[in-house]
């Protein structure tokens, strides 16, 4: 019994490539949100290495996940 898929098993193709659907919006939102704080800081002229940091690590799990997305076939 899965979180995503209660009472289903694993799912199919169509299951999993449902479940890495919502996980891109969620990184993508929170990658949204990075670049969003990352212009505020550097147009404040604050320091925005740690949001850079974070922007990059959130930009390769969101290329991650996308690959994933791409290959299920579905």
């Amino acid at each position: 019994m899965g979180i995503f898929n209660p009472g289903g098993g694993t799912g199919g193709q169509r299951a999993r490539a449902q479940r890495l659907d919502m996980l891109l919006g969620i990184i993508g939102f929170f990658a949204f949100m990075a670049v969003v704080q990352t212009v505020l800081l550097e147009v404040r002229g604050e320091s925005a290495a740690g949001s850079a940091v974070l922007l990059a690590v959130l930009l390769a799990a969101l290329w991650f996940v996308w690959r994933l997305r791409r290959n299920t076939g579905v």
